[in-house]
């Protein structure tokens, strides 16, 4: 679907000459495409469906507009997929009032979908988190950033004067723009009320993406390299400086990531590559496709 945002799925279709049903049977089951890929596919329309419905469709109708797209699929797996995702209509949870504590339901529904995940390639997997900065004149300023956990690139940050959600969709933003808006990445966070906002998730689906939380009772380790990273900045260059002001801190924060960590600071993980030499390592590795191959 990569011109959908510029051109109607009916108008391409009419185009081609070719049905929506055949379009979308294509899309979701097409020989190609491992069965990891399809369910992806599958979560992110129906995420989509969702909150274009503004949280309303339940699986009858999510499942009703999916036949009309092609797709032979029954409500019960639909519901299945729905609670993968940890949504519901609003029609069936009785307006509950707002509550910084998560229920028992809830608690159910956070999933890491990156716990045992091998990591092979950049745009898998970006892990997210906010950390806290003092400064002299304005107190406590909020770093926001996002890493490629493949490469252990930043890949986007940004530095504001409190942890709404305005913060980290506004990281996030960038992160899209930076990396030429991928699709099928999953974002990982811890379970933050801004990461689990109603326009934080819509935002990821609407861009083809998936969305990713710390288990409820999860061990120190699965948000560590995020963690580990915000470590790293405060000790090896943070602390050793004073801010008076956000755009101090925002200036310390530019010279960290983007004139060391990212170009110069070497991981043992990576083999003791810097982040953008194991990128550039990696894409030197795909092998070129035959012209034959790309013109069929």
């Amino acid at each position: 679907m990569m011109y959908s945002d510029k051109y109607s799925i009916s108008l391409m279709c009419n185009v081609l000459n070719i049905s929506r049903a055949s379009f979308y049977h294509h899309f979701y089951y097409s020989d190609n495409e491992t069965k990891n890929k399809k369910k992806a596919k599958l979560l992110i329309r129906i995420a989509q469906i969702y909150y274009k419905s503004k949280m309303i469709y339940g699986a009858p109708r999510i499942k009703s507009i999916l036949c009309k797209e092609g797709l032979n699929i029954s409500v019960k797996t639909v519901n299945k997929y729905m609670n993968l995702l940890g949504i519901k209509s609003i029609v069936y949870l009785n307006y509950p009032k707002s509550n910084n504590k998560l229920s028992d339901e809830e608690k159910s529904l956070i999933l890491n979908r990156i716990k045992d995940l091998n990591i092979i390639r950049p745009n898998q997997v970006w892990t997210t988190d906010i950390t806290y900065i003092k400064t002299k004149n304005e107190g406590f300023v909020y770093l926001s950033s996002i890493i490629d956990l493949y490469s252990r690139k930043v890949i986007a940050w940004n530095v504001g004067r409190n942890m709404k959600k305005e913060l980290v969709i506004k990281t996030l933003l960038m992160a899209f723009k930076n990396r030429n808006f991928p699709i099928g990445v999953i974002i990982h966070s811890d379970k933050g009320s801004q990461y689990r906002s109603h326009a934080f998730r819509e935002l990821v689906v609407q861009h083809n993406c998936l969305y990713s939380y710390t288990s409820f009772y999860h061990s120190c380790d699965e948000n560590a390299n995020q963690e580990s990273f915000h470590a790293s900045l405060k000790k090896e260059w943070l602390y050793r400086k004073s801010f008076n002001t956000l755009n101090d801190v925002k200036r310390a924060v530019f010279e960290y990531i983007e004139g060391f960590y990212n170009n110069n600071r070497i991981h043992s993980s990576l083999g003791y590559l810097s982040p953008i030499q194991f990128e550039f390592q990696y894409f030197n590795n795909i092998p070129l496709l035959p012209l034959s191959n790309i013109l069929t």
